[in-house]
């Protein structure tokens, strides 16, 4: 009967989609192979099922089908280990199908049941290329709906394949203007050529240069190259004659040998052989390969050694240094020369040097040489130097002389230069000269002209978006709108999440400078593609989870392509993780468990004291009774009782019951002291900052530090640390008020703020702000009306609101209200939600960098 449902399904399932088919323009011949049968099915359900796949291919028009194959031609081919773990053909089985066959494309495919779940799977592999076409799955429960969803799965594995992804391909070669080609690619190189992923080959090239060809691979992103190319190289050959002459390259730091590869350039060459005249020539490489022939000559035959003499000088006094003048030889007595006219020259401190001509004939030679004795130096006069300098704290240094200078210094007849010096004047240098009598030297400088304070000019960034960063690179000058600088270039960046960052250079020269900067979004990444995973445990209540991943379990949860740790686990059987790997698909994965074998029970007694003490079992689930049974193991027991320490041990349970007495101690009582605030005016409100108590004058505290703060409405918020050690503490403060603005007479008009300053009318707060907040705020603001501000006076009040409240303010001056410029706070920031948690400190940079702000409307 189901055999006979099967096929009447299969033909009015193949006339449907014949009808809907379109002729194919190119077909390739394809085959199915009957699908394998795993569970509780019948025997024919694969064969079947491969011809209704037949049918409905066939009515696609895109391929010309030959006869289905029987399972068992498959199975003597494919490895049996690959036909029994999953029931489908491996890649490399389908092409060794195709070559026996003749088709280009197999349809391989299994049909399953696990439980009450019929999942077909099928795969359409090209057997020239053992690549994956396409694949697709189906489930359901009925084996009637899993033959009305054939054409559903065979369009999921006839589905064209998506469009290749291309990237960027961009070469930077140097010199920049070298010939750039792609090899194996028909499309001309141009910078930032789109490529699908794949292995290329680049040439680059350049006349006077070595071309260079380099692999490349283009995976998953867009590619930069970089190339830089050597200047071409040209052989250089010398052919010596004799050919074993040695040949030496004197200004290249490579040795030589024949035929070596040389840049273009002037080559000085030296070649030598022994009995050989030595030649140094030099040699030109301009754009081809050089060959030199080089004959030596024969060096002419030595003359006949000439016969020496000994050459001795008997000095007085003896340590005198004696040197050879027109020798190369250097003296020593007994020195051997040969026959000729020598000049001796001999020296000593304190002698007269002299020279004396000695001949050398046809015997040894001694010269005795005795010095005369210099006359004894006339010791010099010295005079005295005074310089009078104008200011007298001048400094005065003698250049070019090793002696420090100082008033009334003695000094030898001879020039010197003096300098003359002091901060704020201009330095003098001047000559003076010694002679037979003190020199005494008046010197007034001048001052230093003052220098002219630069002009300054405004620089505002019009930034779009407009809530983004702006910074001045390279400077000292922090940016804000209309910044006043001197004239110079100045590099300004500006950033903002989800925007590319820019740099710009602005140029100030001699008036004010706006800039306007429209950044570019960043494209937002495209997510990647996911697959389903299902695992189908065995008890089918058993928990799965997901290792190592944030993404919690689900049946058919939606992953990236990946490998995955999946552990599965259940109360009474053994834990089992396994690994699974998500490549192109959906993945189902049965997961049966083991029992554990079933433990003995011993009987745990906790005698607590007192009596009524709770116990618990800390890190289980169960809950504890007096003589409760357990498995061997460690457990850890908890007692506590209201007014004693909790306390918990760990007790281990091995072979037998176990009664553990445990006994509470109760807590000694801390010790508190008061805590009284007085405050002037009386009746301000105090607060606690970092304390859950709340204050009442002679509040009870325990030891420690306290931050107490203390506001009233026209004074300024004040905040002091107090500390309690081991007394009461009393702790006075006083409140400073805040300034009123005097009331404007009604004659005489205001002048005109100059421009980045405000003359405030009124204070609104952002609705977003409510309660103590709101009303610190308003505090603090109030202050601004009837007043001129900037921005570095906003800052100041933004400060004292976060110091206040934790909330980090921006600013809104609405200008040209008759009563002066409405001022408008909002929040942009709030550190902290109550008032009992700690503030960190924060800076003025790093309030602006929180949220601070001023725009002007």
């Amino acid at each position: 009967m189901l055999l006979a449902l099967l096929a009447l399904l299969a033909l009015l399932g193949g006339e449907r989609v014949w009808a809907a088919a379109e002729p194919a323009q190119e077909r390739m011949t394809a085959t199915v192979v009957e699908f394998s049968v795993r569970g509780e099915l019948n025997e024919q359900a694969g064969a079947i099922l491969a011809d209704l796949m037949m049918s409905a291919i066939a009515n696609t028009g895109r391929f010309t089908l030959k006869d289905r194959l029987p399972l068992s031609a498959a199975a003597k081919i494919a490895k049996a280990q690959e036909l029994g773990s999953t029931g489908l053909l491996d890649p490399k089985t389908a092409a060794e199908l195709g070559r026996l066959y003749g088709v280009d494309a197999v349809v391989t495919g299994g049909i399953s049941k696990l439980g009450d779940l019929i999942t077909v799977t099928a795969r359409l592999i090209d057997t020239k290329t053992a690549s994956l076409l396409g694949s697709g799955q189906i489930q359901d429960k009925d084996i009637d709906a899993i033959q009305i969803k054939v054409n559903d799965l065979a369009a999921m594995v006839m589905a064209p394949p998506a469009a290749p992804q291309t990237y960027a391909l961009t070469v930077r070669s140097d010199p920049a203007d070298a010939g750039i080609r792609l090899l194996n690619h028909p499309t001309p190189y141009q910078p930032g050529i789109r490529l699908a992923v794949g292995d290329y080959e680049v040439e680059v090239s350049k006349p006077g240069y070595a071309s260079r060809k380099i692999p490349l691979r283009i995976g998953d992103r867009d590619a930069v190259l970089n190339v830089a190319l050597e200047k071409a190289r040209y052989a250089l050959t010398v052919r010596p004659e004799p050919a074993d002459a040695k040949v030496r390259l004197l200004n290249a730091p490579v040795p030589y040998q024949p035929g070596i590869p040389l840049p273009p350039g002037h080559y000085d060459i030296e070649v030598a052989r022994e009995g050989y005249v030595s030649h140094k020539f030099p040699v030109q490489i301009i754009d081809s390969e050089v060959s030199v022939p080089m004959v030596l000559e024969k060096m002419a035959p030595a003359p006949p050694p000439v016969r020496q003499y000994r050459l001795t000088v008997q000095v007085d006094p003896p340590q005198a240094a004696v040197r050879l003048l027109n020798a190369k030889t250097p003296y020593q007595p007994g020195v051997m020369l040969p026959p000729g006219n020598y000049t001796v020259a001999i020296s000593q401190a304190g002698y007269e040097a002299t020279q004396v001509a000695v001949p050398i004939f046809d015997s040894d030679v001694t010269v005795p040489v005795k010095l005369a004795k210099k006359p004894e130096p006339p010791k010099p006069t010295t005079y005295r130097l005074t310089v009078q300098a104008d200011p007298a704290d001048a400094r005065v240094r003698l250049l070019g002389s090793k002696t420090a200078y100082k008033a009334g210094i003695s000094l030898p007849p001879g020039s010197y230069t003096l300098e003359i010096a002091r901060m704020g004047y201009e330095t003098k240098q001047l000559p003076v000269r010694i002679a037979d009598s003190d020199v005494s030297v008046p010197v007034s400088l001048l001052k230093k002209p003052e220098p002219e304070p630069p002009t300054l000019y405004r620089l505002t960034v019009r930034a779009d978006p407009a809530d983004a960063r702006v910074r001045l690179l390279g400077g000292r000058s922090s940016y804000r709108p209309g910044v006043s600088l001197p004239p110079g270039n100045y590099t300004v960046e500006v950033a903002k999440a989800g925007y590319e960052t820019q740099r710009v250079t602005a140029r100030i020269a001699d008036s004010d400078v706006t800039v306007p900067v429209a950044l570019i979004k960043q494209p937002e990444p495209k997510p990647p593609t996911l697959y389903q995973l299902t695992v189908r445990p065995d008890p089918a209540d058993a928990q799965v989870r997901l290792r190592g991943t944030g993404t919690p379990y689900r049946p058919g949860v939606s992953l990236a392509p990946g490998g995955y740790t999946v552990e599965v686990s259940r109360t009474g059987y053994e834990t089992k993780q396994l690994t699974v790997r998500i490549v192109d698909g959906d993945v189902t994965v049965p997961v049966a468990l083991a029992k554990q074998p079933e433990p003995s029970r011993y009987a745990l007694t906790v005698r607590p004291d007192p009596a009524d003490a709770r116990v618990r079992l800390r890190g289980t689930s169960i809950v504890y009774q007096p003589g409760i049974s357990l498995s061997p193991g460690s457990y850890t027991v908890e007692v506590s009782k209201v007014g004693y320490e909790t306390k918990q041990l760990t007790v281990r349970i091995s072979d037998g019951d176990v009664t553990v007495p445990v006994a509470l101690a109760k807590p000694p009582e801390p010790t508190q002291y008061r805590l009284t605030v007085r405050s002037n005016p009386e009746g301000a409100r105090v607060r606690l900052v970092n304390s859950s108590s709340v204050y009442r004058p002679g509040v009870p505290l325990p030891p420690g530090n306290y931050t107490v703060e203390v506001s009233d409405r026209g004074y300024e918020s004040k905040r002091v640390s107090v500390r309690i050690a081991d007394d009461d503490v009393t702790v006075p403060v006083e409140l400073e008020k805040l300034a009123s603005a005097p009331t404007p007479s009604p004659a005489a008009a205001s002048p005109a703020p100059s421009r980045g300053e405000w003359r405030i009318g009124s204070v609104q707060v952002d609705s977003s702000l409510s309660g103590v907040d709101r009303a610190e705020v308003s505090r603090i603001l109030s202050g601004y009306v009837g007043r001129t501000v900037t921005r570095d006076t906003l800052l100041d009040g933004a400060m004292r609101v976060y110091q206040a409240t934790g909330v980090t303010v921006s600013f809104v001056v609405r200008s040209g209200s008759p009563g002066g410029a409405a001022l408008y706070a909002r929040a942009a920031r709030q550190a902290r939600r109550t008032y009992e948690s700690t503030l960190s400190i924060m800076s003025r940079s790093q309030l602006e960098n929180s949220g601070f702000g001023v725009s002007v409307e």
